[in-house]
């Protein structure tokens, strides 16, 4: 626990100095590297993250950067679950570029329409709007917001193949950050897998997608006590724009997970002590009956 604590805090320590802004809400708990997916967090789930996003060294890099509006920055993120159906986050960045420095708070929402059971056609389909900026915000209302909002309509369905076995296909369409050149909508798809190798102690997901501007891949370790780290790569179909990332967030999915099974292996254990002792009984009640009497 304390090898976890101390990662986080330098990833967090090097993000302030180092990182640049990323174009959507990345390696959010429910989506994949920079796309969202059909699914949201349950009830009573939430999860915190912050990230660092490396830029490819080109011969463009310097043009880049200077084009970018926000310039090199860092976030800090809290996504969390309600009644099954609708996740929320919220995103504050603090913004470096220029002689300037500036915050900027931004929220996202989605909402489940369906939800995939393990048996069935059905899949998760789930729609929402990201980059909500601080004009919409209620507690900075005079500030302007920095990032037009994205709408966007995602749909996830798990597959099991032989061999292949279980993995994700997740398309979806959407305005602004997912538009096609100067089309106002396009889509976005993506494929992830989950790994449960026994050397990781966790689970391993692995992704890749099309963002509407270009191809990203992911991978993430989740470990038993909630911390996740993420690895991806943005727009490897171009690489004047290539991004490395680094995201670092905890959820407490996992422990409530852990519970629920602690509390359930409990309920079980008291069955199976009661039955014993039911058993025991009806045993003490046979050998009873069964004594000879004594002769006088």
């Amino acid at each position: 626990m304390v090898r976890h604590l101390t990662l986080l805090f330098l990833l967090i320590s090097a993000s302030i100095t180092v990182s640049n802004p990323v174009r959507g809400e990345i390696f959010t708990e429910s989506g994949l590297v920079d796309i969202p997916t059909g699914n949201v967090l349950k009830h009573g789930i939430f999860g915190a993250s912050t990230y660092i996003a490396f830029q490819h060294p080109s011969e463009n890099t310097s043009l880049t950067n200077e084009n970018n509006a926000l310039g090199d920055a860092v976030a800090v993120r809290l996504n969390f679950g309600l009644l099954d159906r609708v996740e929320i986050g919220l995103t504050h960045l603090w913004n470096e570029h220029g002689s300037e420095p500036s915050t900027e708070r931004t929220g996202n929402l989605k909402v489940q329409l369906l939800r995939e059971q393990e048996v069935g056609a059905i899949p998760s389909v789930a729609i929402g709007i990201e980059n909500v900026g601080n004009k919409l915000l209620p507690w900075d209302s005079e500030a302007e917001a920095n990032e037009t909002p994205s709408a966007f309509l995602a749909i996830s369905k798990t597959f099991n193949l032989p061999r292949i076995h279980q993995f994700s296909g997740h398309i979806g369409m959407g305005t602004q950050r997912f538009a096609l050149e100067e089309s106002p909508m396009g889509l976005f798809v993506g494929l992830s897998k989950e790994f449960q190798p026994a050397f990781a102690r966790g689970d391993i997901t692995t992704s890749l997608e099309f963002d509407g501007t270009g191809v990203n891949a992911g991978l993430r370790y989740i470990t038993s006590s909630g911390l996740q780290v993420a690895l991806g790569a943005e727009t490897l179909n171009n690489p004047d724009e290539l991004n490395y990332l680094v995201v670092v967030s905890w959820s407490n999915e996992q422990m409530l997970e852990q519970i629920k099974e602690t509390r359930r292996l409990i309920t079980q254990a008291t069955k199976l002590i009661i039955e014993a002792k039911r058993a025991i009984a009806e045993i003490r009640k046979v050998d009873k009956t069964t004594e000879t009497p004594s002769p006088q």
